[in-house]
This record gives structure tokens, C-alpha cells and sequence, in this order.
């Protein structure tokens, strides 16, 4: 098994999660860098609230997280998942235990899973749902294929876009579940709001979310601004 792994190592080597960079010896999925660097969301905003209930986010989705979803979703990195997932698992225990007995995800539609060759939501719920003993559970699929979000500048275009586009699954046992609902990203809840509603339709009885990353709000912009000026 040792010798597997340094062959894979040198045939593959180890790159940050994030960056991208290479490992060096020492670092271990992430380098020394960006462990530093990555920016966390504070205690004080993790857990976010809106239509879709309550949401815990685990980092800020700039710089070399941007970079590192980047890299995930649309450069092949599906090996980046398990690094994520850690992140995403330490803060939705801190934050929602208890409060769950099922792990589901927001499903990407079928064109999208071609395109693509995996869905990276789901893969987030699966190393999230190994760490704590669990199985990742599908219960929704997406019906109609939609433009990315992040082409889209308005909570209002965005709520449109995904309106009626996710049921339950055929023979998904969703009724009297309570459900932790894994994205990736939380920006205005418009897609992690459409499941929830779909899950609840279905006979859910609760639903909390967890996404690894969202944007930094405004104020916390400027919050940033203020205390780098003391």
C-alpha cells in the first residue's frame, strides 16, 4: 500500500485543494499558503438565514476558494471534495447537530452531469456523509435544465430561473425525513430555497442546509475595511 501511494505521488503529485500549487513534503491536501490565508466566516455569520431556513457556510467565496471551486467543478478536481467536505462537516456539527438524520444534496440536471461527468454537490454530501458513518441519500433530480446562476445579476432572476426545475425523486423516501441539504455555494439561497420547498412539499419534516462557501456580504466588507485601518 506504501509503495502504491508513492507511485501514485510521483505519477500524480499532490496539489493544494485550493491553489492548485504543489505540495510540499509536510503539507497534506492543503498547502501551508492557503491554510493561512483562507478566510474564513466569522462565528458571528455562519449560520445564515433565509427562505430556505438556516444554512451553515464554512469560508468566503473569494480568492483561492473561488479558485478551488473553480478548479473542483469545471477542471475535473473531483478528488477535492473529501478536502472540502471537512470543512463543511466540522462547521454543520458545531452548528446543526442534532438536528438531521439524513444527508441529501442539490442535484445538477442531466445535461449538466453529462457535461460535466459528475455532480459535485452530490460528492460533497458523500465525503460529508462517510466522515460521520452515513450514506449521502438522493431524494431530488432537476427537470429542467437552467442557465448558471452565476450569470445572473438579480435575487429575483435568480429565484425565476430555478422556479419549478427540482422535484422528489421517483422512490425517494423523503416523507418524515429530517434532511441536511449539501451545495456548494450559498449566494442569494435561490437554488437551496427551491429544494427545501420541494423537500417539504414532499413531507419532509425539517430541512437544514451546508454549503463550504458564500460571498462576503457588504457590511462585512466593510467591517474588513475598518479593522485593517486600526
Amino acid at each position: 500500500m506504501k509503495w502504491t501511494s508513492l507511485l501514485l505521488d510521483l505519477l500524480f503529485p499532490p496539489k493544494c485543494a485550493f491553489c492548485g500549487r504543489l505540495l510540499h513534503s509536510g503539507e497534506r491536501t492543503v498547502c501551508s499558503r492557503c491554510a493561512k490565508a483562507l478566510p474564513y466566516v466569522e462565528d458571528s455569520a455562519v449560520v445564515r438565514k433565509g427562505a430556505y431556513g438556516r444554512c451553515t457556510v464554512s469560508l468566503y467565496y473569494e480568492d483561492m476558494v473561488r479558485d478551488g471551486i473553480h478548479g473542483y467543478k469545471f477542471g475535473g478536481r473531483q478528488n477535492c471534495a473529501g478536502v472540502f467536505a471537512q470543512y463543511m462537516v466540522q462547521t454543520a456539527a458545531e452548528h446543526l447537530s442534532g438536528e438531521f438524520d439524513q444527508i441529501t444534496f442539490v442535484p445538477v440536471s442531466r445535461r449538466r452531469l453529462k457535461e460535466r461527468g459528475y455532480d459535485q454537490s452530490r460528492l460533497l454530501a458523500e465525503a460529508m456523509a462517510k466522515c460521520w458513518e452515513m450514506e449521502a441519500v438522493p431524494t431530488l433530480r432537476k427537470v429542467r435544465h437552467t442557465p448558471p446562476q452565476s450569470g445572473l445579476g438579480t435575487p429575483e432572476e435568480r429565484r425565476a430561473n430555478v422556479l419549478g426545475a427540482y422535484e422528489i425523486l421517483p422512490g425517494a423516501e423523503v416523507a418524515g425525513g429530517r434532511f441536511l441539504l449539501v451545495d456548494d455555494v450559498l449566494t442569494t439561497g435561490s437554488t437551496m430555497d427551491a429544494c427545501v420547498q420541494t423537500l417539504r412539499q414532499g413531507g419532509a419534516a425539517s430541512v437544514v442546509c451546508a454549503a463550504l462557501a458564500t460571498p462576503r456580504t457588504r457590511s462585512a466588507k466593510k467591517a474588513d475595511s475598518g479593522d485593517a485601518s486600526h
